[in-house]
C-alpha cells in the first residue's frame, strides 16, 4: 500500500520498464524521455529512477518546461545505483534554462565534455555543444548526492567540467557529490559575459578526487566571473585530493578572471597539483579555516595571487588556515606568490607544520607576500581523512579553526585510501630536493617564466646567457630548459644531513634526445659525485624520475649539475639526493 502512494505522486523509470506502461511503481517507464513527456503534461514533478544502467545515445535535456521537477534514485534503492552511461557522449544530463530542478543520487559516467551541466542566459560562442545558445535564467537548481566519474575530456579542457554551470545560473547548489577520475576539471562555475550571474552559488560537501589528469591551467573546483559582479559565492567543506600534474598549472581551488565575493572555507586541499589556491584578479575573497597539505616535494606554493588586466585586487584575505607539509627542504621560492602591481592580500594567523623536518615556509622569500603572524604547532592530525584531535592547537586563538563538517559525498560514502597520502602519513625519507629553477647560479640554460631566482636577481652572483622565456604573465611550469652541452646549474652551501646514496632527477626529454647529467662538487668542473645517463621520456612535457648512484657523506657542499650531450637535452624540474 505505501508504494501506491509513491506512484500516485511520482513517475517511475526502470531499465526493465516499458514506455507503453503507465509509469507507476509496478509498471515503470523505460526511458527518461517518456518520463519527461509525462510530467510536462501533468502536475507531477517527481521522477524516480530504479536500479540499473540507462545507456545514453544522446544528452538528456531538461528545460524551462521541466522547472520544479526532481530526478532521483528511488528511495528504497541503494544511492547511486541508477547509472546514466554516456559511452563518450559530450554531455550526459543537462539543465538548459530550467529552474528549481533537482538531480539527486544518480551515477553519471563516461562523458567527454560535461557529466551534469547547467546553463542559463546568453550563450557563449566557444561553449559548444549546447552552452553556446541562449536560454532563460537557470536559477535555484540543485545537484546533490551524485557520483560523476570517468570523464575523458580533451586537453586543455577549458570550459568543461564533470559538474558545470555557466551563464545566468544564480543560487546553484552543488552538494555532496563525488567527482572522480576525469581528465578535465572537477566542478566548474562560469560567468563569462555581461549579464551573467552566478550569485549565491554553493559548492559544499563534495569529494573531488583525481581530476585534471590531462587538463591545463585549470582546477578541481573552478570559479570564473568576468563580470566581477556576482555575490555570495561559497566553496566550503569539500575534500579535494590530486588535481593534476605540477607542470600543467593546476589548482585545487581557482578563483579566475576577477571572480570576487567568494568565501573558501572548511575545505581539505591535498595531493598533487601546482598549488592549492589561486586568486586571479578578484576582490573581496576570503580563504579561511582550510586544511591545505602541500606534500613532500617542497614545490607547490600555498597561494598564488595574480593580477588580471591591471584591475585592482582589494580586500582579499588568507587567514586561519592550517598548512601541512612533509618536505625535507623547501626550495619552492615562497609560500605565497604575487604577480603584478597589486595590493597584497591580508595573510596572517595561519598555522604551519612540517611532519618531516619541522622546516616551514611562511612567505616573504621572493614574492613579496608573507604571513604577518605565522604560528607553528603540531596540529594533531591523523589518517587519510585528516581527523583532528579535540585538543589540537589549531582550535585556539588566533588561528581559531572551526571543526570541519565532513560528510563528503552521498550518504554512506567513504573516502578511499588511494592517491597521494597525507603528510601526516609521509614522515620523510631523508631526501633533499633541489629544484632546478631555484638554483643559486647557472650558465646557458633557460629559466622559463616564474622561476623564483629571477625575482630576486640581486642575490644571484652569476648569470650567463639567461633566456627569460615567456615572462611572468604566462604562468608556465617552473623548470629549467634549453639545456645544451656544457650548461649547468649550481646550488651553494647545500647541507647533506644524511648519507646520500641515490641521485634522482625529474626530467622531460624528447624522443631522440640524449645526454647525461653529471653531479659535481665545489665547482662546475669539480669532482664527479654521480653520472646519470638520460633516457628520453617522449617529449619535453612528459616528466619522470630517473636515478643513478651517488656517495655523499653528511656535510655542506656547493653542488653543480652539468649537462652534456648536444642540444636540447631536456627540461629539468628537480634533483633529489637520498
Amino acid at each position: 500500500m505505501p508504494h501506491r502512494l509513491v506512484a500516485q505522486d511520482a513517475v517511475v523509470v526502470s531499465p526493465d520498464g516499458d514506455d507503453r506502461n503507465d509509469g507507476t511503481l509496478g509498471k515503470p517507464f523505460k526511458t527518461l524521455e517518456r518520463a519527461r513527456q509525462t510530467i510536462r503534461r501533468s502536475s507531477i514533478r517527481m521522477v524516480y529512477l530504479r536500479v540499473g544502467v540507462y545507456q545514453r545515445k544522446e544528452p538528456f535535456i531538461l528545460t524551462e518546461e521541466d522547472s520544479g521537477s526532481t530526478w532521483k534514485i528511488y528511495p528504497s534503492d541503494p544511492v547511486n545505483s541508477a547509472i546514466l552511461d554516456g559511452s563518450g557522449l559530450d554531455d550526459i544530463l543537462l539543465i538548459l534554462g530550467g529552474s528549481h530542478i533537482t538531480v539527486e543520487g544518480l551515477t553519471i559516467r563516461n562523458y567527454s565534455s560535461r557529466g551534469i551541466g547547467v546553463h542559463g542566459g546568453k550563450g557563449w560562442k566557444n561553449a559548444k555543444p549546447h552552452f553556446h545558445e541562449d536560454y532563460p535564467t537557470a536559477a535555484h537548481n540543485v545537484i546533490r548526492n551524485n557520483i560523476v566519474e570517468n570523464g575523458n575530456v580533451p586537453s586543455p579542457g577549458w570550459d568543461r567540467a564533470a559538474i558545470n554551470t555557466q551563464g545566468t545560473t544564480p543560487n546553484s547548489h552543488i552538494l555532496h557529490n563525488v567527482v572522480r577520475n576525469t581528465t578535465g576539471y572537477g566542478i566548474g562555475v562560469w560567468a563569462l559575459q555581461e549579464g551573467d550571474d552566478i550569485s549565491g552559488t554553493l559548492v559544499s560537501g563534495n569529494a573531488v578526487l583525481n581530476t585534471c589528469t590531462r587538463a591545463k591551467d585549470g582546477a578541481a573546483i573552478y570559479i570564473c566571473d568576468r563580470t566581477a559582479a556576482s555575490k555570495a559565492i561559497m566553496v566550503e567543506n569539500n575534500f579535494v585530493r590530486d588535481y593534476g600534474d605540477y607542470e600543467h598549472e593546476l589548482r585545487a581551488v581557482y578563483l579566475d578572471d576577477w571572480a570576487s565575493n567568494t568565501t573558501v572555507c572548511g575545505n581539505i586541499l591535498t595531493g598533487k597539483g601546482t598549488q592549492p589556491v589561486l586568486i586571479h584578479g578578484g576582490s573581496n575573497n576570503v580563504v579561511t579555516g582550510n586544511i591545505i597539505d602541500v606534500g613532500n616535494s617542497g614545490k607547490p606554493c600555498v597561494l598564488n595571487y595574480a593580477a588580471h588586466r591591471n584591475r585592482p585586487m582589494l580586500n582579499n584575505w588568507f587567514t586561519g588556515n592550517v598548512i601541512l607539509s612533509s618536505y625535507p627542504e623547501d626550495r619552492s621560492g615562497g609560500a605565497y606568490r604575487k604577480f603584478g602591481d597589486i595590493t597584497n592580500p591580508e595573510v596572517k594567523n595561519n598555522l604551519y607544520y612540517n611532519y618531516s623536518t619541522g622546516v616551514v615556509n611562511t612567505g616573504g622569500q621572493y614574492y613579496l607576500i608573507k604571513d604577518t603572524h605565522p604560528l607553528t604547532a603540531n596540529p594533531q592530525i591523523a589518517g587519510w581523512d585528516y581527523q583532528v584531535a579535540d585538543s589540537s592547537a589549531i582550535y585556539k586563538q588566533p588561528t581559531a579553526f572551526q571543526p570541519l563538517k565532513r560528510k563528503w559525498g552521498p550518504p554512506g560514502y567513504l573516502l578511499p585510501e588511494a592517491g597521494t597520502a597525507p603528510s601526516c602519513l609521509l614522515l620523510g625519507d631523508n631526501a633533499l630536493y633541489l629544484h632546478a629553477e631555484s638554483c643559486d647560479t647557472l650558465s646557458g640554460v633557460s629559466k622559463n617564466g616564474i622561476a623564483a631566482i629571477v625575482a630576486d636577481a640581486e642575490n644571484v652572483d652569476q648569470f650567463s646567457n639567461i633566456h627569460l622565456g615567456n615572462g611572468f604573465d604566462a604562468f608556465p611550469a617552473m623548470a629549467v630548459s634549453a639545456c645544451d652541452d656544457g650548461d649547468w646549474v649550481g646550488f651553494r652551501q647545500v647541507a647533506i644531513h644524511h648519507p646520500g646514496k641515490t641521485f634522482t632527477v625529474r626530467l622531460a626529454s624528447a624522443s631522440g634526445a640524449n645526454g647525461t647529467i653529471t653531479l659535481r662538487i665545489d665547482e662546475p668542473n669539480g669532482k664527479v659525485a654521480a653520472t646519470l645517463k638520460i633516457k628520453p621520456t617522449g617529449s619535453y612535457t612528459e616528466y619522470e624520475e630517473q636515478a643513478a648512484t651517488v656517495d655523499l657523506k653528511p656535510g655542506i657542499y656547493d653542488l653543480y649539475m652539468v649537462f652534456q650531450g648536444g642540444k636540447a637535452i631536456g627540461n629539468f624540474d628537480y634533483f633529489k639526493i637520498h
